[in-house]
């Protein structure tokens, strides 16, 4: 029996950031379709040079990158997307599995209404609440992406998300049911402490990976860690792999209590995070970005639980990085920048006793087969609907 054959398109690089982490996870271990992956970015990729489909349209110089994201997002037709279209139209394939990053989302509208493939829809991001909300380029483009993302979701096939949250959010828009879909974690993934020891410390070491969303609120931990620090008499010390901050932008006394590295792969870094005393993810508190915070999921939680730390959340009690913890019982939840409520959960999560079980629960919960079988099960349905 020949296998199904899936298009994968994204508009990012197979090996860019969460949602590269989240898709290839799936794709791997999905060998029963034939899954080709295609993409747009800055070059080719080593491994997936046979998908690559040329430079993106967003990005570059600002009036420019402004007017063509605009016209993309109100479906004006312009012809890089004609020509993309064109492209994805031409392979052979019983259906698409688009995911709405960047370009992807108007991509997926104008592939469902202009051919019969199913068109699978991954939103990783809520184009609005998230990439808009986040950006200063695109804020004032947040109604028309919504708009376009309602369009989207009632047209396409089927769609998936990442947490309960969005899933909820995107029934009330479009009146249509979306699947959740995280990254899988395989059995055997987790190891709790390697290498971490708490005893004779004179630092509390703090580990962190990938992006910053609100510099103010990061800023306002990074100083009440110091200061707790100082009333231990310990050495209070943040690591953070592939920040897009710098030192320059670190008050200047709080500079000796951070360190940066460039981005490392995720089997190098999870060592160096074991030997930390607790992992720190963070969330907006900004109720310009609740959407974002409400909808989406941090993927470097997966890497966090992988390297077995509790996790110092700080973010709105009813974001899903605060349910991920607060459920499962991983670490606490910083809610708001008052110094002496952030002292409480340090004084927590130092005494954090988290066991492998408690780790392996979270790993079935959210990151385990189910992922895969409901992957499976929605790209076959579509596909057998051709």
């Amino acid at each position: 029996m020949n296998k199904r054959k899936i298009c994968l398109f994204t508009a990012h690089s197979p090996q860019t950031g969460g949602g590269g982490v989240i898709l290839r996870s799936l794709v791997s271990n999905l060998s029963d379709l034939s899954i080709s992956w295609y993409y747009i970015g800055d070059r080719e990729i080593k491994g997936y040079e046979n998908g690559y489909l040329g430079k993106a349209l967003m990005g570059g110089e600002l009036i420019k990158d402004v007017v063509q994201t605009w016209k993309l997002l109100v479906n004006e037709k312009t012809p890089f997307i004609e020509n993309l279209v064109n492209q994805l139209m031409a392979i052979d394939c019983d259906g698409y599995w688009i995911v709405s990053h960047n370009e992807g989302l108007r991509l997926a509208v104008e592939l469902a209404g202009r051919q019969s493939r199913p068109v699978h829809l991954t939103v990783h991001d809520d184009w609005a609440g998230a990439l808009c909300a986040r950006s200063v380029r695109y804020r004032l483009m947040g109604r028309v992406a919504k708009k376009l993302t309602i369009n989207a979701l009632k047209t396409v096939s089927s769609f998936d998300v990442v947490s309960v949250g969005m899933k909820n959010y995107y029934e009330k828009l479009s009146g249509k049911t979306g699947e959740i879909c995280h990254r899988y974690l395989p059995e055997g993934s987790i190891h709790t402490g390697r290498g971490f020891s708490n005893s004779g410390q004179s630092e509390i070491l703090a580990g962190h990976i990938g992006s910053i969303y609100d510099k103010n609120d990061f800023i306002a931990f990074l100083s009440m860690f110091h200061e707790f620090g100082i009333a231990k008499g310990k050495k209070a010390m943040l690591q953070m792999w592939g920040c897009h901050l710098n030192i320059n932008e670190i008050p200047v006394h709080l500079r000796d209590s951070i360190l940066f590295f460039d981005t490392l792969p995720e089997e190098q870094v999870i060592p160096m995070l074991a030997r930390c005393t607790f992992v720190y993810a963070m969330y907006p508190l900004s109720s310009a970005l609740r959407v974002f915070s409400k909808t989406s999921l941090p993927t470097k939680l997966t890497s966090y639980l992988q390297a077995g730390r509790p996790i110092f959340g700080h973010g709105p009690k009813d974001s899903t990085l605060a349910c991920f913890i607060d459920t499962n019982s991983l670490g606490v939840m910083w809610h708001s920048r008052k110094k002496e409520d952030g002292f409480k959960c340090l004084e927590k999560i130092l005494t954090e006793n988290i066991g492998l079980k408690q780790f392996e629960n979270a790993r079935i919960q959210y990151f385990g087969k189910e992922n895969l079988t409901t992957m499976r099960r929605v790209l076959l349905d579509s596909a057998n609907d051709v």
